[in-house]
């Protein structure tokens, strides 16, 4: 069944999706009596899937996504949302949209796991995807301002399709920080989707960014294109712990 031949030009062009189930797809086409066509389809098909999900793990690994989360067993009985709303934005249109995604509630209800849900769905439609704390983001940025490479550092981030900022408040930062954040977040208006998780009110942001004026402009660019939902304060956490005892 194998073709020294075939397979040597297999390596030599990198085709290592079909390299690594040739005896398997010949051995079908035999079974199924697939003509040249069909055969040539099911190699390509094999080739494509094998190399996608290479891209998926590599993109998953750049992500750092802390967990890898779904929204299949995610109860939404107690929260202000629909899950058919959590599905559609699974589909990722916002991210075409360079549209953002704002999640506001208390700790626990929810947001955590609804943002990396989505960002998970993202990964697996190819795009790129990086997560941050909001805490780690602005240290990042502080770090990259004082060695000198805080330019390179946020042009990087401008080729990710999403960027997850998770916990927004939770933790104080240097003003220097919020400066640093503003001008980030100023370029990424309508080129990169955010989602934001935050427990903070609009009128909470302006410690963040270095005032009022400043955070009126923070929340204007990432509003202006921006689905906004609102978990509630019933931790989802606090629940299925008491679900656990019973």
């Amino acid at each position: 069944m194998r073709n020294e031949a075939m397979l040597s030009l297999l390596k030599t062009l990198r085709f290592n999706g079909m390299l690594s189930q040739f005896d398997e797809i010949m051995e079908a086409a035999e079974i199924k009596k697939l003509n040249g066509i069909e055969l040539m389809q099911q190699f390509f098909e094999t080739e494509i899937a094998y190399r996608q999900t290479r891209t998926l793990r590599y993109r998953l690994d750049m992500a750092r996504l802390p967990q890898v989360k779904s929204l299949d067993n995610f109860d939404c009985s107690d929260l202000p949302i629909q899950k058919e709303l959590l599905i559609s934005l699974a589909e990722c249109q916002f991210i075409i949209e360079k549209s953002n995604l704002l999640l506001i509630g208390g700790s626990g209800s929810g947001k955590t796991h609804i943002a990396l849900a989505i960002a998970y769905a993202a990964l697996q439609k190819l795009y790129r995807v990086k997560f941050y704390l909001f805490g780690d983001l602005a240290r990042h940025l502080l770090q990259a301002k004082e060695h000198r490479y805080e330019a390179n550092f946020m042009a990087r981030l401008e080729r990710y399709h999403a960027l997850v900022i998770d916990e927004m408040g939770y933790v104080p930062i240097d003003p220097q920080a919020g400066s640093l954040l503003f001008e980030l977040f100023s370029k990424w208006y309508e080129k990169t989707s955010l989602i934001i998780t935050t427990h903070l009110t609009f009128d909470e942001w302006a410690p963040l960014f270095g005032g009022a004026k400043s955070s009126k402009a923070i929340i204007d660019r990432v509003t202006h294109h921006c689905k906004i939902l609102e978990t509630g304060n019933v931790s989802w956490r606090l629940k299925e712990g008491n679900v656990a005892k019973k």
